[in-house]
């Protein structure tokens, strides 16, 4: 049974992505306005497949945590491709900050460029972090208000600890933007490079925001234990 359903979740997920993104192909004529509702309600659409296919579903805590009047940087853990789709449509097309490689997707490529995606070359650390910076800086200038990193810098599985890269504390303190920690548990229902999902209850915690870390390893401290709380 579990084979079928995701067999189905995966015919309906690129049958509907292939089409829907044909259609909106010319993004380059999109206003910005209409290019995040585009991408947020195909990553409504993912997860609406996700909970009538494959019985994800998802509960959120802590949702009084979220600024709503000021910018911030959403620092959460990362599982599997389950919370870029739930970040995309919960937070209404947040700016990601990815790995470069993501930018060679056809298509896609231009929505995260139309959006305003931030892309780092992990092979040229200061270098990349200037150009996060940078980008960041002139994001919030117009307007933007939430970014998303996840500092272990690929899908970890649960359970399993990885050593966090601390750019994020160097955004927080360059920026004196405040950091919003965010902790899930997809990887035990979307299993990260699996084909077969199991049916389940994602669970997504907001941390209080955390207005000031004094130092890297405050900062490292800190995150690590809500990670692995």
């Amino acid at each position: 049974m579990r084979i079928l359903k995701s067999s189905l979740f995966y015919f309906f997920f690129y049958t509907g992505t292939i089409l829907y993104f044909s259609f909106f192909s010319p993004v380059k004529f999109f206003t910005t306005k209409f290019t995040i509702y585009l991408g947020r309600l195909w990553s409504k659409y993912t997860i609406f497949l996700s909970k009538l296919i494959l019985g994800i579903d998802f509960s959120v805590f802590g949702e009084k945590n979220i600024p709503q009047d000021k910018p911030f940087l959403l620092v959460s853990n990362h599982q599997s491709a389950w919370e870029t789709f739930f970040f995309s449509y919960y937070f209404n097309c947040p700016i990601f900050i990815l790995k470069k490689e993501l930018k060679r997707i056809p298509i896609f490529s231009l929505y995260f460029k139309k959006i305003g995606f931030i892309f780092i070359d992990r092979d040229k650390k200061t270098h990349s972090l200037k150009h996060v910076i940078k980008s960041i800086s002139d994001q919030k200038k117009i307007g933007k208000k939430i970014f998303v990193i996840f500092p272990e810098g690929t899908r970890v599985n649960p359970n399993e600890n990885k050593q966090i890269n601390l750019g994020f504390f160097a955004i927080h303190k360059i920026l004196k933007i405040p950091i919003l920690p965010l902790r899930h548990n997809s990887g035990f229902f979307w299993k990260n490079k699996k084909f077969i999902k199991d049916k389940g209850l994602i669970n997504v915690e907001i941390f209080p925001l955390i207005k000031k870390l004094k130092n890297k390893e405050e900062a490292k401290k800190e995150i690590d234990r809500i990670f692995k709380k």
